[in-house]
């Protein structure tokens, strides 16, 4: 099933993400492009042909939903995107965005999903607040001449100096008509250059003549299109210098250079300002040089932190932006010991005349460790560096979603060891503590095909296996796991007498109960400790004939 060309071509004008499914096979037909954008994370998901249970999959492994309970969020989402009508879904973050989304039903037998980022709007105005206090900032701090104007020619803004070129106070100018307050020859000059730009994107740079009081002027006249968000003219920005003060003006700018870099060259920060389109870094004090270690580079550019593609991006951003804040980059240089965190902003400035890029850079390779540290120990058990048992159930629930109405075979494992409460009792805790990471070695090197691998208490150890095999694959790997683990501990020239016990549950991933195989497995674990240490049992339905007698299998 496919929609038309008209469908598709109104839904690209959309800013919301849009995804049509097929009503009867609930499959993807068509994703807008602002889903691609958006769903940049979710792209392979949302392809034409692709089931919305995929895509839900997706979000329940990768996503975060707002009620904290991914299972059900996708069960409640799939069952009303199923019944093809009206509904609100349960709210999701995806790639730290948030998301509010609904179905409904959609052109030509489709059932529409319609997902809105909600901070966009705000950010939107935020950001657009935060450019025209920089545009403003920016033109207070230019000796020339500078002003804007809109599509009925009133001066929005401008800088004293503009004020000064005409006379008057700057109060006097912002929000008057300019062929109200210029000179009939000026005025008449500009709005004969402008004239182009207000109907197309365009730029003007030409020596204008003109009379200003008893005085006749000749002076240079720049000034560009001016654009608002949805990329529509709104009005024009330009500059008038004058010729014969050009020289003082130039020399003002080179002092305003000098007393810029002269202030940044001591900030506690890196600092930097690269050419906008070469990316050579024409300034940078001693912080960003120490950061990058680019001192004895030769004409270092920002390639060092930006790859090409991911360069035009940012540069974009930072357009869109009016600047682009809490970048965070990693970096390797050469000489470094160790790889560096940096937290980067990017801004548009005006650097010697040419159009360039002010970075601000600071180290956070510290903070970086010290999260990834607190994340190890929250999800990993400290002693063996596997994984704890919180990070094993929520890897558990992860798999239970993914798999459900699928064939794909899975086993779970309980692994417990023989003898470990006596050598504890007879050898110390040391001798324990050894043990333990010493059988998580082993564990790695036998069940290498593991999903996952689990201390999750004591001396009990769980593994996880997604399409693996099915009952000989699994009976296989336990054997092999069994003679990895039961190979002698030898703790201080002494056998530490210590072998495993392996109870393991294999199952159709598609009707699993991930909580009931793991019980399964335990059972399985208890039969084989009953047999003699050293043993392995899979779990069939005889091991609980009062829970399975008559059920005619």
């Amino acid at each position: 099933m496919s929609i038309s060309s008209e469908i598709a071509a109104t839904a690209a004008l959309s800013r919301d993400s849009l995804v049509f499914l097929d009503q009867s096979s609930l499959k993807v037909v068509h994703a807008n492009e602002a889903a691609q954008t958006q769903l940049e994370d979710a792209k392979s998901v949302i392809r034409a042909g692709t089931e919305v249970k995929q895509f839900l999959a997706f979000l329940a492994k990768k996503g975060e939903f707002i009620n904290g309970d991914a299972v059900g969020a996708v069960r409640d989402a799939l069952a009303s995107i199923s019944a093809g009508k009206q509904a609100e879904l349960p709210a999701f973050r995806l790639s730290g965005k948030k998301f509010d989304w609904h179905c409904a039903p959609g052109p030509a037998d489709t059932v529409a999903l319609v997902l809105r980022d909600p901070g966009k709007e705000q950010e939107l105005a935020s950001a657009l607040a935060a450019k025209k206090g920089l545009l403003q900032q920016l033109i207070d701090v230019v000796p020339s001449p500078i002003y804007v104007k809109n599509l009925d020619g009133v001066v929005t803004r401008c800088n004293p100096a503009f004020a000064a070129f005409l006379g008057k106070e700057l109060g006097d100018v912002t929000g008057a008509k300019f062929d109200d307050i210029a000179p009939e020859s000026l005025a008449k000059t500009v709005g004969s250059h402008e004239a182009p730009l207000l109907k197309k994107d365009g730029q003007v740079h030409d020596e204008i003549a003109f009379e200003l009081g008893d005085k006749y002027h000749v002076a240079v006249l720049t000034a560009s299109s001016l654009k608002a968000p949805s990329g529509a003219i709104a009005g024009v920005i330009g500059s008038v210098v004058d010729v014969s003060s050009l020289k003082k003006a130039e020399a003002e700018v080179a002092q305003a250079t000098k007393r810029l870099t002269t202030v940044l060259a001591s900030a506690p920060v890196g600092v930097a300002i690269s050419s906008r389109e070469s990316g050579v870094f024409r300034f940078f004090n001693k912080a960003f040089d120490s950061l990058l270690n680019i001192g004895d580079a030769k004409d270092p550019a920002d390639s060092i932190l930006l790859s090409e593609r991911y360069r035009k991006q940012s540069l974009q951003d930072m357009d869109m932006l009016g600047q682009l804040q809490n970048v965070e980059l990693r970096l390797r240089r050469p000489g470094m010991s160790e790889a560096r965190w940096l937290k980067t902003s990017l801004e548009p400035v005006t650097f010697e005349g040419e159009n360039a890029v002010l970075w601000w850079t600071s180290d956070i390779t510290r903070q970086k460790h010290a999260a990834r540290e607190l994340q190890n120990k929250a999800n990993n058990d400290e002693l063996t560096g596997l994984a704890n048992g919180a990070r094993f159930t929520q890897k558990l629930d992860q798999c239970e979603v993914v798999l459900r109405g699928t064939d794909t075979p899975a086993s779970l494992f309980v692994l417990d060891l023989d003898g470990f409460k006596k050598l504890n009792d007879t050898k110390g805790h040391a001798a324990g503590d050894w043990v333990l990471t010493e059988t998580a070695k082993r564990l790695k090197r036998a069940a290498r095909r593991a999903d996952e691998i689990a201390r999750v208490a004591g001396d009990e150890f769980t593994l996880l296996f997604i399409n693996k095999g099915k009952e000989a694959e699994m009976t296989e790997m336990a054997n092999n796991i069994l003679a990895e683990i039961n190979k002698p501990f030898i703790w201080n020239d002494e056998d530490c007498n210590i072998s495993a016990t392996i109870g393991f549950s294999v199952f159709n991933g598609g009707l699993s109960d991930m909580n009931e195989q793991l019980r399964r497995a335990d059972k399985a674990m208890r039969k084989a400790k009953s047999d003699g240490p050293g043993n392995c049992c899979l779990y069939q339905r005889e091991l609980e004939p009062e829970i399975y007698q008559d059920d005619g299998e």
